[in-house]
């Protein structure tokens, strides 16, 4: 039997999600100034998986002791309708994505009291989470669906706790330092932040807002098809990181940056044309091109405010026609990039 008659559940008008500024041990970044309402999260979740190691001794056939380790990722996925501002802005900045990638910062989730209610006034339980590093980014879109995006991060640390005066601690632990866990978060008032949002219908960007154009540095043309009525498209940065431990250190003391780490854009068409000369018509001669492509994004939303992209550098690494009985033929096209390749136009 539930214990809280208000609230048997917990349904989505209970929760809301704040985002710190980066810098997940700073208390700079965890103000109320600094803490930032996340809007139109479509889906949230997370999960981790504790790690032990076994002791045995000799004389004995059972496990004597099973310790746990510390190097414990908690994964948390963001799933939003894109608006560019500020869980896109923890990796891009101006024009180019961050030189710097290797910042972390911390969330908060927030559960209101009552079901039925989207009222945060008396919110007074948060789960949260610190050392939060993007492990990944992807952008998507289909016909007659809204852009969404998908933020993948892997946090050191979670807990949840009763707020006391608009304060929790800081799930962070200080990686680097003592690996200590003793930054106060001062939260901003989260019923001020939602009354404030208005017309939220207005930036979200609509399919038929959205232009994908993609055309080879040497030849307009994409091999084999002329890119024609596009379906829908898929653009993945991956932030590989890699976990460095030092002796004395209970957490790892960094996720550094992999910057051999690769983008892909991927991209699906109803086909009405075929390129017939030249090396986009013939896979020997266009594998001795050796042509990149130029991918064009843009999207405009209901307060016609747009977005520019631009890849450049991008290479073809698979293309696909299919057609079936009663169907259109479509035609698939994959390309890698340099995530540093990708940047606002």
């Amino acid at each position: 039997m539930t214990t809280n008659i208000n609230r048997p559940t917990i349904t989505y008008e209970n929760v809301c999600l704040l985002k710190g500024g980066a810098g997940s041990f700073l208390s700079g970044s965890n103000d109320a100034s600094s803490i930032k309402l996340v809007p139109l999260v479509q889906d949230f979740s997370f999960d981790f998986n504790t790690k032990t190691e076994d002791i045995l001794t000799l004389g004995d056939k059972f496990y004597s002791k099973r310790v746990n380790r510390y190097d414990v990722d908690v994964n948390l996925d963001v799933n939003i309708f894109e608006t560019f501002e500020d869980m896109f802005s923890g990796f891009f900045s101006g024009n180019s994505v961050l030189e710097d990638l290797d910042q972390d910062a911390s969330f908060y989730f927030l559960i209101g009291k009552k079901k039925y209610y989207s009222d945060f006034s008396d919110a007074d339980e948060t789960i949260n989470f610190g050392n939060a590093f993007l492990e990944n980014f992807s952008l998507t879109q289909s016909i007659n669906q809204f852009l969404t995006s998908k933020y993948t991060y892997s946090c050191s640390n979670i807990n949840a706790q009763t707020i006391v005066s608009n304060e929790i601690n800081n799930p962070a632990v200080n990686l680097t330092g003592d690996q200590s866990q003793v930054i106060t978060t001062t939260l901003p008032n989260v019923q001020g932040l939602l009354n404030a949002q208005t017309n939220l219908q207005d930036d979200i960007f609509p399919a038929y807002k959205t232009n994908l154009s993609i055309s080879g540095v040497e030849s307009e043309n994409i091999f084999l098809i002329k890119a024609d009525m596009i379906q829908d498209f898929s653009l993945s940065i991956p932030f590989g990181r890699k976990k460095i431990f030092s002796i004395g250190k209970k957490y790892p003391i960094k996720r550094k940056f992999v910057h051999t780490t690769e983008g892909s854009l991927s991209a699906s068409f109803i086909s009405s044309e075929f390129n017939l000369s030249g090396p986009q018509s013939n896979l020997k001669d266009f594998l001795e091109a050796n042509d990149s492509y130029v991918v064009g994004l843009s999207f405009e939303n209901g307060n016609s405010e747009t977005q520019e992209f631009q890849i450049s550098g991008a290479r073809l690494s698979s293309n696909s026609q299919s057609i079936s009985l009663g169907q259109n033929l479509n035609s698939s096209f994959s390309f890698d990039f340099n995530i540093f390749d990708f940047g606002r136009v």
